[in-house]
């Protein structure tokens, strides 16, 4: 498997407290991320997996794993898989799944997107779920150009998300409008959520994300090719990116 070090990207104070709030709070939520059913997202992780198909040479590494919501699956179709969080709670709980459930491929180790280092050219996949969201703009130009690196040539990114911008397009405005409405039905526990998600959303607090055209803006100026992309939810999409061979 390749090693796993320490990158450069996050220096400043700021950034480095961040991080140690984000560990934090995803080690509490990691219980009750474990044990939640979300069928959006579990369709999201299923679509990522049928597009993985089988490649039984490749190595792939899973950024924000949980507790291997994604690794797990992903397992059974490449031949290995390095699955990093940045909570130590999450990791733990993914170590007591693997040796549960007998999966010797998947190597668990605590690490951040923003932090991680890795060999040019050392895996063939790169995959995440649902963690890109909360990154900041830069970061998220940081990783895809990582990533990029990481990856062997003819090598591939692939990534569900939630993808949509500020309300700037007719796109934007019918996957906030549809989300309300979800939300809406689901009584008062349904309109609190929309008032602490209006709140992240317009102050950009834990949650970042961009449109898909502002991801495939940015793949294409990392050097990817063969971009494509498929809505799974209302909210979410996966894009998929080649390196050149």
């Amino acid at each position: 498997m390749p090693t796993i070090e320490r990158g450069q990207l996050s220096k400043s104070a700021v950034q480095r407290v961040g991080l140690a709030l984000q560990r934090v709070v995803w080690s509490r939520r990691a219980s009750s991320w474990d044990e939640m059913s979300n069928p959006g997202l579990e369709r999201v992780i299923s679509e990522l997996v049928d597009y993985v198909g089988d490649r039984p040479d490749a190595t792939a590494i899973d950024l924000g794993c949980g507790s291997g919501q994604l690794s797990i699956p992903l397992a059974a179709h490449v031949k290995e898989v390095v699955a990093v969080d940045i909570a130590p709670k999450m990791v733990e709980l993914l170590d007591e799944k693997l040796r549960r459930l007998g999966v010797s491929n998947v190597k668990a180790a605590v690490g951040s997107v923003q932090e991680l280092g890795l060999g040019d050219a050392s895996v063939q996949l790169v995959v995440s779920n649902y963690v890109l969201h909360h990154l900041s703009d830069r970061e998220k130009a940081a990783f895809v150009a990582d990533a990029f690196r990481w990856l062997a040539p003819g090598g591939e990114l692939v990534f569900g998300d939630m993808m949509f911008g500020r309300g700037g397009t007719a796109e934007d405005r019918k996957v906030i409008a549809d989300k309300v409405k979800v939300l809406l039905a689901k009584g008062l526990g349904g309109w609190w959520r929309i008032a602490k998600n209006a709140v992240r959303y317009l102050f950009r607090i834990q949650e970042k994300p961009i449109s898909l055209a502002a991801w495939v803006d940015l793949l294409k100026g990392a050097g990817y090719v063969d971009i494509t992309s498929k809505r799974i939810v209302a909210e979410a999409a996966i894009l998929c990116a080649r390196k050149p061979a």
